[in-house]
């Protein structure tokens, strides 16, 4: 019984007794009030019963509606949407010492903002803006042209899916190259590069594998020219506390040989046909490793990179191999590269080594320190030699000193 159904029945018979109470003296000279005296009593009991079985229906809907509350599943709760946003600035000034050519120094500028939006437990939306022109691998603006305005592009849009416990990424729009880069070399492809179209990311225990299908040029009356490809490998751990990258990557550009749509302004090294198309296929097999080990003096990373273009006939290998050490906020670089006309598309590799394209071989040097978490300052220098393959041998010397900043 309820505290309140309690303090009711104490309450009744209360009034109860004191009624007999009252009556008491009347029945003891009024014997014909007897039978009233007891009809009171056995309503009071009745009324006592009464409010017993009440108690128990309530009490029994009150376990009803504990027992329907419990069987309702709760509402699931909303992914939380958030939303990223990320800056970064880099000035950078170089000098330039090349044969037959005057000596040139220019600033530049790079500018990037972006954000990332979270749609839902698996999906997100990347968008960024950048500095730059219609260069797939530069987002340079060079300073001086009587303070211009300088242009604004869309480095990257796309969607990124990630299902769950798939151990995959799947990327569709225009994003950043999903493949691996030993050493973070140009020798295939430009740190500015962002491939256009699908691509796909898988990695489990020490294997990964990497794919992409993308499009290098839409032509509305010909053949698109498209760039499919994939790599794999092995990412382990060796000699106790060191880290292995090993693996291989095959790429595809499909028609592009001998193509009447996709006939270049500037060759960047690639040979052409006396119609000034591209004389070879581009079927690159791509091998690389990486060595990332603790020493006495820190972190030390080796690597090489080999490329062969089994589209062209000769001219058509390319290969780098370098190192990397790191010590507190300094961090040092030296790497060697040495790639054949036809080894690559020149579109696509490094714009900064021997200025960009293919035919070239040299040294890369390079030196950094960390000013801040969020900015560094660096100096590279490249001591190259271009046009190797067909007697054109030029010395190719510049210095770049960059201030990096980012949010």
């Amino acid at each position: 019984m309820s505290s309140n159904s309690r303090g009711l029945t104490r309450s009744l018979s209360s009034v109860a007794l004191f009624i007999g109470l009252q009556w008491t003296p009347a029945l003891s000279f009024a014997n014909d009030h007897e039978t009233s005296v007891q009809e009171l009593k056995a309503q009071l009991q009745m009324l006592t019963e009464r409010l017993e079985e009440l108690e128990s229906q309530q009490q029994s809907i009150r376990v009803i509606t504990e027992q329907a509350a419990t069987a309702v599943e709760p509402t699931p709760k909303k992914t939380a949407r958030t939303i990223k946003t990320n800056a970064d600035l880099r000035y950078r000034f170089e000098s330039f010492d090349i044969a037959q050519a005057s000596n040139r120094h220019r600033n530049r500028v790079r500018a990037r903002v972006g954000i990332k939006a979270t749609v839902n437990d698996t999906t997100l939306l990347g968008f960024e803006l950048a500095s730059g022109s219609d260069d797939p691998i530069s987002t340079n603006q060079t300073l001086g042209d009587d303070f211009s305005s300088k242009q604004v592009n869309i480095d990257q849009a796309y969607a990124r899916w990630q299902p769950k416990g798939a151990d995959i990424d799947v990327y569709a729009g225009k994003f950043k190259n999903p493949l691996f880069k030993v050493g973070g070399n140009g020798l295939i492809w430009d740190g500015d590069l962002r491939p256009e179209g699908f691509a796909v990311k898988y990695a489990r225990d020490n294997l990964f594998a990497n794919a992409m299908g993308t499009w290098v040029n839409e032509s509305k009356s010909g053949d698109d020219v498209l760039l499919l490809g994939a790599q794999g490998g092995l990412a382990t751990k060796a000699f106790q506390s060191s880290a292995l990258v090993a693996g291989l990557g095959y790429y595809q550009y499909t028609g592009i040989e001998n193509s009447g749509e996709l006939i270049p302004a500037k060759n960047g090294g690639n040979r052409l046909t006396d119609q000034g198309r591209y004389l070879s296929a581009f079927d690159l097999l791509e091998g690389f490793i990486e060595l990332e080990t603790p020493t006495g003096l820190g972190k030390t990373t080796v690597y090489a990179n080999y490329v062969k273009n089994l589209g062209a006939d000769d001219y058509d290998s390319g290969y780098v191999v370098g190192a990397k050490l790191s010590v507190a906020d300094w961090g040092l670089g030296w790497a060697y590269q040495d790639i054949e006309a036809d080894a690559v598309y020149a579109r696509l590799t490094d714009s900064d080594f021997a200025g960009g394209g293919t035919d070239s071989q040299g040294h890369k040097l390079s030196a950094s320190y960390s000013l801040h978490k969020n900015a560094k300052l660096a100096a590279t220098l490249f001591l190259n030699d271009q046009g190797m393959d067909f007697g054109d041998d030029n010395d190719y010397r510049r210095f770049m000193l960059d201030l990096s900043i980012k949010y």
